[in-house]
């Protein structure tokens, strides 16, 4: 919305957000928001193994989302050292 100066979300867009403080027995973890719009959670655990949460009973990110979502990870967690 240009009014408020945040961008405008398009659709087959993947979000990722990296939480302040881990999840307990994770080293980061965070938020995804896939392109039709569901949400997870995702998190790295000790061994470095990538876990998603969603927090929908059986939902499935779109195939498509599968390597945007990897590349939007990847790219968080560059700024941040990892």
């Amino acid at each position: 919305d240009a009014s408020t100066g945040a961008p405008a979300a398009s659709a087959n867009e993947v979000t990722v957000t990296v939480d302040q403080l881990a999840r307990p027995g994770s080293m980061v973890s965070g938020k995804v928001t896939f392109s039709d719009g569901k949400q997870a959670d995702w998190y790295l655990d000790q061994s470095g193994q990538l876990g998603l949460v969603s927090r929908q009973a059986g939902y499935r990110p779109p195939a498509g989302d599968v390597p945007k979502f990897q590349k939007a990870l990847d790219a968080e967690l560059s700024k941040i050292g990892f």
